[in-house]
């Protein structure tokens, strides 16, 4: 059986006001990256046929960031929602029959794993869209997940759309989808901008799939802090953590010794060789090259330098290379 076509559609267009910053959201740093690089790297691993990376607030500086992206960037201009993004990026995928995986610019955490399992309920359900859903004790702001009494997907309705009741479900939309191309492109045109928040929801699409009589799948995730999107400096902390601690586990697997990882900040872009033990109160940044038998001492801070094997820095040593 032939392996059906996928595209990938990356919306990174918002502002992400509660973020409180001049600086487009997708670019804001992440242990040394942008967080948009993350999902890029995420989403390599899937093969796709095309990749579409929707583009607005400070545009031009999202291209400069990423000059070398494979992909298509499409603007959209203005912004009116999700929804709108899709359609901005239609004309792009209009020859494109296949599946079509639709994330945000601003999940860093997502994991592969994750979108093909969602790729896999997809094919197995034969479904028109599938989402992933996760569970908050505090869900207030995300869109809520209504199903009938059977269980099924409903529709999704945005928190300031929706009824009391409505707000009390625990069940969020991660907005991370699956669609197929035939019922995605022939429903876009049917949106309309009666809401709250007069905008073209993307959500509402769940909605045109079960009206039409077509399957809808959802996969229930258990880490909502892997594929929520990242909405203000609360979150980006959350998730340095969450990614320093993996970074450091990775680094300890490979034969560095991290004498304290809570106290320790190794960046992504970092590069250490086996034997070297890096002490408390340490800040290691950018392209650092540290080779095999060092002691990186404590209070030390190395930024983008070389160190050779076998090198001992001392206390409260600041080092960077000169450019």
């Amino acid at each position: 059986m032939a392996k059906t076509p996928l595209a990938v559609v990356i919306l990174a267009a918002g502002k992400g006001t509660r973020m409180k910053s001049d600086f487009p959201k997708v670019l804001h740093p992440l242990l040394g990256r942008p967080l948009l690089h993350y999902v890029l790297e995420t989403v390599k691993g899937l093969h796709a046929q095309k990749t579409v990376l929707v583009i607005g607030h400070q545009a031009e500086r999202v291209r400069e960031a990423f000059p070398n992206f494979p992909g298509v960037f499409v603007e959209q201009v203005p912004q009116l929602g999700t929804g709108h993004a899709l359609q901005t990026a239609q004309k792009e995928l209009k020859d494109f029959q296949g599946r079509i995986l639709v994330l945000y610019g601003d999940v860093p955490l997502i994991e592969k794993g994750t979108l093909r399992s969602l790729l896999h309920l997809h094919r197995r359900t034969r479904a028109a869209v599938s989402l992933v859903t996760t569970k908050l004790e505090n869900p207030h702001g995300y869109g809520r997940i209504v199903r009938d009494p059977q269980g099924e997907v409903l529709r999704i309705v945005e928190e300031k759309d929706a009824t009391g009741e409505e707000r009390a479900i625990r069940e969020v939309n991660t907005g991370l989808y699956v669609f197929e191309s035939e019922f995605l492109f022939s429903s876009l045109s049917a949106l309309t901008k009666k809401n709250k928040q007069m905008e073209y929801y993307l959500t509402d699409l769940v909605h045109l799939a079960r009206e039409k009589g077509l399957t809808v799948s959802a996969l229930s995730h258990p880490s909502s802090a892997e594929v929520l999107g990242i909405n203000d400096r609360e979150d980006l902390a959350r998730s340095s953590r969450i990614l320093r601690e993996k970074i450091l586990k990775e680094l300890m697997r490979q034969g560095v010794t991290v004498v304290d990882p809570a106290s320790t900040y190794i960046e992504s872009t970092v590069r250490i060789g086996q034997d070297t033990v890096i002490h408390p109160f340490t800040a290691i940044l950018g392209k650092t090259r540290i080779g095999s038998w060092c002691r990186i001492s404590s209070h030390v801070v190395i930024d983008t330098a070389t160190i050779r094997d076998g090198a001992v820095i001392p206390p409260f040593s600041w080092i960077k290379q000169q450019e």
